[in-house]
């Protein structure tokens, strides 16, 4: 069973042309990418819908593997056609390596205003699998316990302890720095 996990990369825009780079470290209990959705979040305002503002490019498990390349664009203000949809992402992650990318501004110089972008990566998390047959305790360890736990049965401790010799810290503890006499 695997359970979903979101991450989100947001970037802030300052000026035309800009090349905004970013990495990003996956948590290491995620173990593989599934989708991802580069979205304009603020900052540019138009009637009308703008197909490219900006693209991100980026790459996972430290540059080893190159999967996102991705236009931007920006919804009309008043009637925005928001999507909920991830595109198809599959990429293995590999522990404790990084996302890196970079989102490019493609907007007209005349028209800038500093905007805000985000990249959310959608990633599956493996839960812990159910006890198979072979990681289950040995019959003879639970027996053990059971005998451990009956109060009324005490010849085990007994069997213990008359084979026990009687010990002296030292002997019990050998790497002490010092004893005490």
């Amino acid at each position: 069973m695997a359970a979903i996990r979101y991450n989100i990369i947001r970037l802030q825009v300052e000026r035309p042309g800009q090349i905004v780079r970013f990495q990003h470290k996956i948590p290491s209990n995620l173990k593989r990418c599934t989708g991802f959705k580069a979205v304009h979040v603020r900052g540019v305002q138009t009637d009308l819908y703008i197909p490219e503002i900006g693209w991100f490019a980026a790459s996972f498990n430290s540059l080893k593997e190159e999967a996102i390349v991705t236009p931007v664009s920006a919804q009309a203000f008043y009637e925005p056609e928001v999507s909920h949809e991830f595109q198809t992402l599959d990429v293995a992650l590999l522990r404790g390596q990084l996302v890196v990318g970079v989102y490019v501004d493609t907007m007209k110089s005349n028209v800038f205003a500093p905007y805000i972008v985000s990249l959310y990566l959608r990633c599956i998390e493996r839960l812990s699998s159910p006890l198979t047959k072979d990681s289950q305790p040995k019959k003879e360890f639970t027996e053990l316990v059971q005998k451990l736990q009956d109060p009324t049965d005490e010849s085990i401790w007994e069997e213990h302890l008359e084979d026990e010799d009687e010990l002296t810290s030292e002997e019990i503890n050998q790497d002490q720095l010092c004893s005490i006499t």
